[in-house]
């Protein structure tokens, strides 16, 4: 499951730094202020942490970025699930996996030709299945499981947005099989999504 998280952490990290896995580039961003908050939960918190992203679009073509984080909770709670967002590398390269992030590239390239119902081969050999339309926080999304066959006891949930640009996708589930059921592990969910327009 570390290696689950490792993606995640990366994807939120390199999602909210404004690179190559964010799911919509800035241009697609409307005029003005579109604001985007996300719970994170994992096993270690007692309360969701928030992520704010927001995305202003000015109409010289200028984009400001700003993101905020915030959790509560105990010296431990804090000390461990506030530094996901800032332990990317150290999850990721703790692990003993070589992560592709091919998969999910390609998925979110393609994802306004994915198909509720349908399941996709991927790149790294992986499947991604179980593919239903769901609304998020306002968001038309179609959402799937991505599984590996070479870790049959994980599986990993992701939305894509179709109606609205994200930068981070609207849901993220990992979990993992425990004593014969799914258990989850950390998830990220789009809460709250408003736009302001031609406010900048």
């Amino acid at each position: 499951m570390k290696r689950w998280i490792g993606v995640l952490a990366v994807l939120v990290v390199v999602g909210a730094g404004w690179a190559g896995l964010a799911q919509s580039d800035l241009d697609q961003f409307p005029l003005g202020t579109t604001k985007m908050i996300y719970h994170v939960r994992s096993e270690e918190m007692s309360e969701p942490q928030i992520l704010e992203l927001v995305v202003t679009s000015h109409e010289d073509g200028r984009y400001t970025v700003r993101m905020v984080t915030e959790q509560t909770g105990d010296e431990d709670e804090l000390a461990t699930g506030f530094g996901f967002l800032f332990g990317a590398a150290t999850v990721s390269s703790g692990t003993g996996h070589d992560v592709s992030y091919t998969s999910l590239e390609a998925l979110m390239d393609q994802r306004s030709r994915l198909q509720e119902g349908q399941d996709y081969m991927l790149p790294s050999g992986g499947v991604f299945t179980s593919i239903v339309g769901v609304t998020i926080a306002d968001v038309w999304c179609l959402e799937g499981t991505l599984q590996d066959e070479d870790e049959p006891d994980e599986r990993l949930t992701v939305a894509f947005a179709l109606t609205h640009p994200v930068y981070i996708s609207p849901r993220i589930r990992a979990e993992e099989l425990r004593d014969g059921a799914w258990v989850e592990a950390f998830s990220l969910e789009l809460v709250e999504y408003t736009v302001t327009e031609n406010g900048g």
